[in-house]
């Protein structure tokens, strides 16, 4: 069975952070339909002045967060030590866990394009320690299929291995597909599969996601992606195993399963108890 498209969501632009221009897509109004996949944000502006002002340091606890930058740089600093930038193609994967604070400082540069992804973390997961990893773009593996090429941003691809991570199993790609090719690709019947057009549309099964969209696919075996369009195309593809458990989460960076859990949390961020690991993990 091919899968087809469950939701199409469009985006609804907003600031964050310090003054931040962003496009929201998932969100709490998705978060059980994309499940693992809370939140994915995007960003694409040529204007400094739309993002400069960053991302102060602030707090998560119970999730994964995974920024894809494109285009341009994003320097990532944390409680832990780490003080880390990366740019044009690279990945920022930063396992929140029991908790961490960090800032993400965006400096002006000619094009800044990219998507952020919130994971979530099983219960048992939650209070994991705190890490942060960085890809550089040089060790992103690029496959080639008949008609493109995969980008492997974490995860396995045609027995290839990119990152892996420790908590959640996830297959990240950036797909990109040539004019009048298709990608074809086996999965599980049940994988949660969220799709990102983040240049140009595609068609899925016989149905258009127009560019800049997310689309949440029903269940099947089979992925197809085809590219009816006469210019390159890159899908941003997100495979991963359902959670399907209670989530708690407040407009704000803490997701947990209880409003209990998030009271306990929030409370500790005005305390200064909140921080549990301030040891940097990985260099």
């Amino acid at each position: 069975m091919i899968r087809t498209i469950q939701r199409i969501v469009e985006g609804e632009r907003g600031i964050d952070g310090a003054g931040v221009h962003l496009e929201h897509f998932l969100s709490r109004h998705t978060m059980h339909d994309s499940d693992p996949l809370l939140l994915l944000d995007a960003f694409d502006s040529k204007n400094p002045d739309e993002y400069i002002a960053g991302f102060p340091m602030h707090p998560h606890r119970g999730i994964e967060t995974i920024s894809y930058v494109y285009r341009g740089t994003m320097v990532h600093r944390d409680s832990l030590g780490n003080e880390d930038p990366i740019s044009d193609g690279g990945i920022q994967w930063m396992t929140a866990g029991s908790g961490i604070l960090h800032e993400e400082n965006l400096p002006p540069v000619e094009h800044l394009f990219g998507v952020q992804l919130w994971l979530n973390l099983k219960a048992d997961e939650k209070f994991s320690k705190p890490a942060y990893t960085p890809i550089r773009s040089e060790e992103i593996e690029e496959i080639p299929f008949d008609g493109g090429y995969v980008r492997l941003l974490a995860g396995r691809y045609d027995g290839r291995e990119g990152f892996i991570s420790k908590h959640q199993p996830v297959d990240y790609y950036d797909v990109h597909i040539e004019p009048g090719k298709a990608f074809t690709l086996d999965v599980k019947k049940d994988a949660s599969i969220t799709l990102f057009t983040l240049i140009g549309g595609v068609k899925v099964g016989e149905e258009d996601v127009e560019n800049f969209r997310a689309a949440i696919l029903s269940e099947g075996e089979v992925l197809s992606l085809k590219n009816a369009s006469d210019a390159e195309i890159a899908v941003l593809v997100f495979i991963s195993e359902l959670i399907r458990e209670p989530i708690a989460w407040r407009p704000g960076p803490i997701v947990m399963n209880t409003e209990e859990e998030l009271d306990e949390a929030y409370a500790e961020v005005e305390n200064g108890t909140f921080i549990k690991d301030t040891i940097k993990m990985n260099d």
